[in-house]
């Protein structure tokens, strides 16, 4: 009895898979319908309950996609520093090529009379004014050279060793000048301060000297050539008791502010 039920499902089953896959019109319609009725039940269903994985997803790359932005935002922030360094960098490099080709033209004006050097120390104290440049006795310089740039006279060499020297410069306390105003017959001497401006000595009050004028080195203090730019004077008070008249004179050169000087050698 048991085996023959066993027989009937088995051919049951067979005749439904035949019914199923065999195309007979009246099966095939009845199967699709079915298949549409349990599709319709079951997907609604499915989408119920994946929706918290579709939306754990969406977070998850919206995630992802604001990481890959901060990186990018986080390299175009150093693209940009690095640029804008560049930028403020390109005034300095101009103003030094054009300082150095300044230099350059100087010293073919003069051919075989001028070391170049660098400014590498400086001793500006309250006492001495000083600076340190990078050439000695090993390249021809020694005490009482004068030392310029393509603006002015700087000061003097005073202590010289094999690779270094020390420049006494004007504002200096111990520094004096022979000067005249250029194009004119008034004469002095320019002495240093200690402070930013030179005081012009020995001006008496009826000469032809006043804001503006130009003064260069006369030649005649044994120390400095002929013709060399060293300030310009900004007052004149002939109003002071006694022979000569206050004259205030600002420097060409900005001392705080060297790199590259020229010493002259004798």
């Amino acid at each position: 009895m048991k085996g023959t039920l066993v027989v009937i499902t088995a051919v049951v089953i067979l005749a439904a898979s035949f019914l199923l896959f065999a195309d007979i019109g009246p099966v095939a319609k009845t199967y699709s319908k079915a298949k549409l009725y349990f599709a319709g039940m079951v997907g609604p269903t499915l989408k119920a309950a994946a929706a918290p994985f579709r939306f754990t997803q969406t977070i998850f790359e919206g995630y992802m996609n604001l990481v890959d932005v901060e990186r990018k935002n986080s390299e175009l922030q150093k693209r940009l520093e690095a640029l804008q360094l560049q930028n403020q960098k390109l005034p300095e490099l101009e103003r030094e090529n054009e300082r150095l080709r300044r230099l350059l033209r100087f010293m073919e004006e003069r051919p075989g009379t001028l070391t170049a050097a660098r400014v590498i120390g400086e001793d500006i104290t309250n006492w001495f004014k000083c600076i340190i440049i990078d050439k000695g006795r090993a390249n021809g310089i020694s005490e009482k050279m004068p030392v310029i740039t393509a603006e002015g006279v700087v000061g003097q060499a005073v202590e010289v060793n094999r690779w270094h020297t020390k420049v006494m410069i004007l504002t200096d306390t111990n520094s004096a000048i022979d000067v005249y105003a250029s194009g004119k017959q008034a004469r002095g001497v320019l002495a240093g301060t200690g402070r930013t401006t030179l005081k012009m000595k020995y001006v008496l009050k009826n000469d032809d000297v006043g804001p503006g004028d130009r003064l260069i080195t006369s030649g005649k203090d044994a120390v400095y050539p002929r013709g060399l730019p060293v300030g310009v004077v900004i007052s004149v008070n002939k109003n002071v008791v006694g022979l000569f008249a206050e004259v205030e004179v600002m420097p060409f050169n900005n001392f705080r502010k060297l790199d590259e000087v020229l010493v002259v050698r004798k």
